[in-house]
């Protein structure tokens, strides 16, 4: 099975697929069998290899499955800025949130920079890491003459900016936040779970297909196994054993990147404009190489002709550096919440059952702090930041009008695909059109990247109907 899932298509500039997962790296085996074990990990992801890092390290015996390929999912088709440093995140945290529970969370995501490092630097693992500065910069006149409330907020989160003026090609007011990090993910990810030692076995191509509450724990089904643990961890994108109705709540969004080559040479660190195009860069490596761009940002399934978003995002980025190649482009999925914080902890009417989604973009830091949590909360302790984001929280007013708005859209997609005839998105050299497995919407076809999505949740398939990651967890059948 390979570690990238994007097909190569005409008319987009580059190489198709993610950078990270461009090269081999380890492999573990498939599942076979019945197995046992203190706790069953869904998902081989950033946030499933520290939650099994921590919980290996203290005694128990865990078993991690991963649908694909370790990493080969959104953590692998990361632009991977290790920083606390979350864009626009902690002001509009502080437009809706009490002062004291935003500085709890922005506190944490700023110790997770450091405790990330230190876990590359420990188990050995030859990710690339690279400790830099990161930027928020404005991106056009009106966020310039804004930019003093954007720092303010930052300020008062506790992040530790300084004001700056930044260099071309930027050009404008900035905040630089020191000590930041980058690794290659999916290389980092590999290596800590090839350093777990006998406590722990790693299992590819063991596609989760359901989760079974027992009297005393929670079973794994795989099609050619399971596992059987008192514990569960659903760190797999979109929580698969769904009690909480997190499908409602947890909305997929797609962010899209290029590795470019710059023609002209771009000031060292991570640069995250607001304002302006939106666009985000970063190197790959070391300076003089290529660079990592995104910016453009669309609800997933949504988009007619993916081709035009990243056409689009190639004219932001050359309008800002000139002219440059594209080396690669490959989108990342990931979910945003009605509150603006993530969903890590016991599931609501799930005893030993945990989960971590919502990271809206930012899963570098809150991976490093959901594994705190959950390995926490499973050896039965709690803290400030754990109730911050419970996933049993209860919504505040400032979270009805995100949550209706993105459910109507849902409720729209839904209503089209059941009562509408089905398969007007029929494509013929693919399962598009057909039912998604999760609640049934008509799926499409994405132009730019040769895979089948589903506009209602965010799940998404192989053109021959292989699930890819969820929520759906089913394949879809070619022959129905």
């Amino acid at each position: 099975m390979n570690r990238e899932y994007l097909e190569a298509v005409e008319d987009v500039s580059g190489l198709a697929g993610s950078s990270w997962l461009a090269s081999e790296s380890a492999s573990f085996p498939t599942l076979n069998g019945a197995h046992e074990a203190d706790v069953v990990i869904v998902g081989g992801g950033i946030t499933g290899a520290l939650v099994a890092r921590r919980l290996s390290s203290q005694g128990r015996h865990v078993i991690v499955l991963e649908r694909r390929r370790i990493a080969s999912g959104t953590t692998g088709h990361s632009t991977t800025k290790v920083t606390a440093l979350h864009r626009t995140a902690w002001r509009d945290l502080l437009g809706t949130h009490p002062r004291g529970k935003v500085r709890a969370w922005a506190l944490a995501n700023l110790a997770a920079v450091d405790e990330l490092s230190n876990t590359a630097l420990v188990t050995g693992t030859n990710c690339g890491l690279r400790t830099l500065p990161a930027y928020l910069v404005a991106g056009d006149t009106e966020a310039a003459e804004g930019f003093g409330e954007h720092i303010a907020a930052l300020i008062s989160a506790g992040i530790p900016v300084t004001a700056m003026d930044a260099p071309d090609p930027f050009g404008s007011p900035a905040a630089e936040l020191p000590g930041q990090v980058m690794i290659d993910p999916a290389a980092f990810v590999a290596g800590v779970l090839s350093s777990l030692g006998p406590n722990a076995d790693v299992y590819e191509g063991a596609a989760v297909r359901s989760l079974e509450r027992t009297d005393d724990g929670w079973r794994a089904h795989c099609d050619s196994g399971s596992v059987w643990a008192p514990v569960a961890v659903m760190a797999d994108h979109s929580p698969m054993h769904d009690t909480g109705g997190f499908f409602a709540r947890l909305f997929p969004y797609t962010h899209y990147v290029l590795e470019i080559a710059p023609r002209t040479a771009i000031p060292d660190g991570m640069w995250l404009q607001v304002g302006g195009e939106g666009l985000t860069l970063r190197p790959t490596s070391e300076r003089g190489g290529t660079w990592i761009a995104s910016g453009q940002r669309t609800r997933a399934g949504s988009v007619h002709d993916e081709r035009e978003i990243y056409a689009r995002l190639e004219e932001s980025v050359t309008r800002l550096l000139g002219k440059i190649e594209v080396v690669r482009h490959w989108s990342t999925h990931d979910h945003e919440t009605p509150d603006g914080l993530p969903f890590i902890g016991e599931a609501p009417l799930g005893r030993n059952l945990f989960l971590a989604a919502g990271y809206a973009g930012w899963g570098m830091t809150k991976s490093v702090v959901a594994a705190s949590i959950i390995a926490d909360a499973v050896e039965g302790r709690s803290s400030v930041v754990a109730e911050i984001v419970s996933p049993s929280r209860l919504p505040g007013l400032d979270s009805m009008a995100p949550l209706v708005g993105e459910n109507a859209t849902v409720g729209r997609e839904f209503v089209g695909g059941h009562l509408t005839p089905q398969r007007k998105l029929a494509h013929p050299e693919s399962v598009a059109g057909r039912a998604c497995t999760h609640l049934g919407c008509e799926t499409k076809w994405n132009m730019a990247e040769g895979t089948v999505d589903c506009p209602c949740h965010g799940s998404r398939f192989d053109r021959g109907g292989g699930a890819i990651y969820g929520p759906a967890s089913k394949d879809i059948d070619a022959d129905s």
